[in-house]
């Protein structure tokens, strides 16, 4: 365990252990019956891409749903686009020696908490975060798409501030990995906001801890870049109004790929439920 934290946290440049390691994780993608990860133009790319020719602004990707254990996250982590970007997790997770040391060799983590999100985006990094956090994770339903956006104001605040770009990110499928308990919302989301994770979940019939593979599979859908005024002191009005434009521009994202994912006839009846 010393030895597994020492190398987790002491610096050290990648080389060819982690291009290994890399490697076996993109390789997660091959369980599911499809995966996909689809940008829609130049601007959902980080501006640390070639093709932005370093002409573009730092990125903010908000990734939705959060699902019972990331798992379209976890694929956008390691794609190959997104190597330069700094994806943001919870404290305790960042801080986990077994988990720092998988994520510094997959990709480019980084601490969720204020002051570490602050302190990237002064340095100017594109960052990735799931803003909809454990409340998201508790509300997931394999029959329907939820997110937990209308109380999180938090990361528009911060793009107003540091003059970011804004890129909604959807992964369809997320909800259908695991089976999740319904109902005692009151409850469960007041245990969220005091850090207690409330999920109660089934996966594989053969094993409850493995995502099921449905249909559908993971389809990340990476959407067109919002594009933030930089405004050092924001007031309350107007984080209130970009936080609501973002709001605009991820159900436009959701109406735009719900019926390549899931077909036609649902693809009519399918809304994303904003809580």
């Amino acid at each position: 365990m010393v030895l597994v934290t020492t190398f987790a946290f002491l610096p050290w440049e990648k080389g060819i252990l982690s291009k290994m390691v890399t490697a076996f994780a993109r390789c997660n993608s091959l369980y599911y019956k499809q995966c996909a990860i689809i940008f829609e133009s130049s601007s959902s790319l980080p501006a640390s891409s070639p093709s932005h020719d370093g002409q573009a602004k730092p990125k903010f990707y908000a990734v939705h749903p959060h699902g019972a254990f990331c798992l379209g996250w976890s694929i956008l982590f390691t794609h190959i686009k997104m190597t330069t970007v700094r994806f943001c997790f919870s404290p305790a997770l960042y801080y986990s020696p077994f988990f720092h040391m998988w994520c510094r060799l997959t990709g480019k983590p980084g601490k969720a908490d204020k002051a570490s999100m602050v302190k990237y985006m002064k340095r100017g990094e594109d960052v990735a975060l799931p803003p909809g956090g454990f409340e998201e994770a508790t509300l997931t339903n394999v029959h329907q798409d939820r997110v937990y956006i209308r109380k999180r104001l938090g990361f528009i605040k911060l793009a107003l501030q540091h003059g970011y770009d804004v890129v909604p990110v959807y992964c369809f499928g997320e909800n259908k990995t695991y089976w999740n308990m319904q109902g005692a919302w009151k409850l469960r989301l007041w245990m969220n906001s005091w850090g207690v994770p409330s999920i109660m979940i089934w996966g594989a019939w053969f094993l409850p801890l493995l995502p099921k593979r449905s249909e559908i599979g993971l389809y990340v859908v990476c959407g067109d870049a919002l594009e933030l005024p930089k405004i050092e002191d924001p007031t309350k009005e107007q984080v209130r109004e970009w936080h609501d434009k973002y709001i605009a521009a991820l159900v436009n994202l959701f109406e735009r790929h719900k019926s390549s994912v899931y077909g036609e006839e649902l693809g009519k009846v399918q809304k994303l439920q904003i809580w």
